[in-house]
């Protein structure tokens, strides 16, 4: 189109404008899945990371002591409607996504479409197999003299010490390969970056406190896990993210 045509015709020149600016940002969004240096490491290390901080899900659940809000409320509203987690996660998620994508499409990768669809079915596959292994959670009580025994109620409280701490680790590692983040916590950073008087971290809580009494609305279970990790969590993979960072890229 002309320098004249343009002049003449303001509105055609503004409409080609805007359509050569959506074609740039949509050249961009398809290089950000894979212009990464050692792609294939961070790819590597970040289904791993999903797929094992997906079927922690599956035994915090077991437990009965809550797990991630998320969870929480995704658990409740599928078992409301008579399906499975995996397919429930996957429509859920893809609404999340199409706002996601509209708003923000940098927060958009390999690790938001793994986080869409693993998700759900971990879990489904790890609970079918601890069904079909017939795994319990009453341990043996196991005597430390007379004084103190290692009650079922302290293995489960070790039992998720240990299911937390491998969530806040895989999650850093998650975070630190940098390939997108599930549509639910992108769409915490796009409220934070919408505002100014709050910082991310104050977001973060309240829009996991938020589906934290969501998921207990529809009868899902709030436990002392779903409380700390709604508190937690966020800081805490933050933090740890900071010092492996280095050692995986």
């Amino acid at each position: 189109m002309s320098y004249f045509s343009c002049q003449r015709h303001p509105d055609i020149y503004e409409i080609t404008c805007k359509k050569l600016k959506r074609e740039c940002d949509m050249k961009e969004f398809f290089r950000n899945f894979y212009n990464h240096p050692k792609m294939l490491r961070r790819l590597i290390l970040c289904f791993i990371s999903v797929c094992i901080m997906r079927l922690r899900v599956s035994w915090l659940d077991r437990l009965a002591w809550g797990t991630d809000p998320c969870s929480t409320t995704t658990l409740a509203i599928s078992a409301k409607l008579g399906m499975s987690l995996g397919t429930f996660q996957a429509l859920f998620n893809l609404i999340l996504f199409i706002i996601v994508f509209w708003r923000d499409k940098k927060q958009i990768g390999f690790g938001t479409i793994f986080n869409m669809f693993l998700v759900g079915y971990a879990y489904n596959f790890m609970s079918f197999l601890m069904d079909e292994l017939e795994i319990d959670y009453h341990f043996p009580l196991i005597n430390f003299g007379e004084n103190f025994v290692l009650s079922d109620l302290l293995w489960n409280l070790l039992f998720c010490v240990i299911l937390l701490s491998v969530f806040v680790f895989f999650a850093s590692i998650y975070m630190s390969v940098d390939l997108g983040t599930a549509p639910y916590d992108a769409l915490s950073v796009i409220i934070a970056n919408s505002q100014k008087k709050l910082s991310f971290r104050i977001i973060r809580i309240l829009w996991d406190i938020a589906f934290t009494i969501l998921g207990f609305a529809f009868g899902g279970t709030v436990g002392i896990v779903t409380i700390i990790m709604a508190l937690t969590i966020g800081p805490m993979v933050t933090f740890v993210g900071k010092h492996i960072r280095k050692y995986l890229i």
